[in-house]
């Protein structure tokens, strides 16, 4: 009965409650003030600011927002200096005052501006300079290396040239402004892929085109170390070698000319032998490669990349301007092509033809018809060779069952581009094979003493007997310490014993 008598009290007074009201109202006595009004409470107890922030805080933790800022404001107004209000408030602190963030920032703008005008300074876009680097500046000017200069010439001498409104490492931008300049040419979009050191560029999948750059790239993690050759693009002058890749015949015979034009380093007639050809290749003044399909498949012309590749960086290797002999850079075209992908697909090599044609194709292989882009061979004919074996990759197998036929090294060293048959190719490669064999640095010995004894360009073969001995006897005595004679035989006993 002692919960029921204030009730009564309440309804003598005339008051009518419902009985919700009642519940709450018993509720009120059994449970005390809820949050808001333990607040009230707590505010009007509170004395100094530090009660009031602690009040502020409680108030805070139980989520009820407008009662903390009371608190909090009160906190202010006992002490205006107190950091944890300001805080609540979003304020920070400058120079001994609390600030609203944009006030601060505004502040702090204008007191840097008085002291960099102070120093002399001036505004130049976000930065304070001098007025003498205001002057260079407004006129387009930057420092570099000490020295105020064009921007144009600042970015070019940090080895970045602009292409297509962008600033790109040189080597890259000119590589692009290249394949750029063919695709507004043959009036066709092509696909473009980027290796570590060639751009390949083409009407041909874009799979297709990364397919050959990760060949390329393995090629010359072949090459490098086994030619001690310079890294990079050094190797290359600087430049990124150009492959293209035509599916089609039409962009291929419509860039011939403007390919061409780009080195004075082709023979006259160079144009309409290659018109005739699957392919061509130059290295001077930088590496360029340029094959068709011509009814081939992906494979094929992925292959006449690689087999490129190994044309390119061994006529690149110590380059004077003077070539390679015929049988040695052929030999390691067609290896260099077997080591990326292991099949042969692709041989710079001459058919017997009546009519010789001018210029000097090299790209020609691959699965349907030979096209006479060749001269007569003068010596007698080759050792047949299973080609359809030579293709699938098994040259080794094919040079094994024909090797006691195989000519002397000296003959094989006479031949021209368009003399070599099948089977001097294989041979060809059994030799570079064996000067890789033979340790570190052998290889790379015998292509120096070959670039020495060079005769000049654009011949390719030493027509002098004693002139020809001597520079084999070099440079198989630097690579195996062998005379040419001893080499010859030494090559086909390690061959045969494989």
């Amino acid at each position: 009965m002692r919960l029921v008598l204030p009730l009564l009290a309440v309804m003598a007074l005339g008051t009518a409650w419902s009985p919700a009201e009642a519940r709450a109202a018993c509720a009120a006595q059994t449970q005390g003030p809820n949050r808001a009004q333990e607040f009230e409470i707590r505010f009007k107890a509170a004395k100094s600011a530090e009660e009031f922030f602690q009040l502020g805080q409680w108030a805070v933790d139980k989520k009820l927002k407008s009662q903390a800022r009371k608190a909090m404001q009160r906190v202010l107004e006992l002490d205006s200096r107190h950091a944890g209000a300001h805080q609540f408030f979003g304020r920070v602190e400058y120079k001994g005052e609390w600030l609203d963030p944009a006030e601060r920032d505004a502040r702090v703008a204008k007191d840097l501006e008085a002291e960099m005008l102070a120093k002399g300074l001036v505004r130049w876009k976000e930065q304070w300079v001098t007025l003498e680097e205001h002057s260079h500046l407004s006129k387009g000017e930057v420092l570099h290396e000490g020295q105020w200069i064009p921007f144009e010439d600042a970015q070019r001498r940090r080895g970045l040239e602009l292409f297509d409104a962008q600033w790109l490492p040189r080597a890259e931008a000119l590589a692009r402004q290249t394949a750029a300049d063919i695709e507004k040419l043959v009036a066709r979009p092509l696909e473009k892929v980027l290796s570590a050191d060639a751009l390949i560029a083409g009407d041909v999948a874009a799979a297709d085109l990364e397919s050959i750059a990760k060949g390329l790239e393995k090629g010359r993690a072949w090459f490098d170390p086994l030619l001690k050759a310079p890294s990079g693009l050094e190797l290359f002058g600087g430049r990124r070698a150009v492959f293209f890749a035509w599916k089609s015949d039409e962009p291929y015979l419509g860039s011939i000319a403007a390919i061409g034009a780009l080195t004075n380093s082709i023979p006259p007639g160079w144009a309409e032998a290659v018109a005739k050809s699957y392919g061509f290749v130059w290295w001077d003044p930088y590496p360029m490669s340029s094959a068709r399909a011509w009814k081939r498949g992906p494979r094929d012309l992925a292959g006449h990349c690689f087999h490129h590749w190994g044309h390119l960086l061994a006529n690149r290797l110590s380059y004077d301007g003077r070539l390679l002999p015929p049988w040695y850079e052929e030999g390691f075209a067609a290896l260099m092509e077997h080591r990326v992908h292991g099949v042969n697909l692709v041989f710079c090599r001459g058919e017997l033809v009546e009519k010789p044609i001018a210029g000097n194709p090299t790209g020609e292989g691959g699965k349907g018809r030979r096209h006479e882009t060749k001269v007569a061979k003068k010596t007698a004919p080759p050792v047949a060779l299973d080609g359809k074996g030579v293709n699938e990759g098994k040259w080794r197998e094919g040079l094994k069952g024909a090797l006691d036929q195989i000519p002397p090294f000296d003959e094989i060293a006479q031949r021209a581009f368009n003399e070599l048959s099948l089977s001097d190719i294989a041979a060809s490669m059994a030799i570079v094979e064996w000067l890789e064999s033979r340790g570190e640095g052998a290889l790379r010995r015998f292509h120096d003493e070959l670039k020495k004894g060079a005769p000049p360009p654009p011949n390719r073969v030493l027509p002098n007997e004693l002139l020809r001995e001597a520079c084999y006897n070099a440079a198989f005595q630097a690579a195996v310490k062998l005379n040419w004679q001893e080499a010859d035989k030494a090559w086909r006993e390690w061959f045969r014993s494989r």
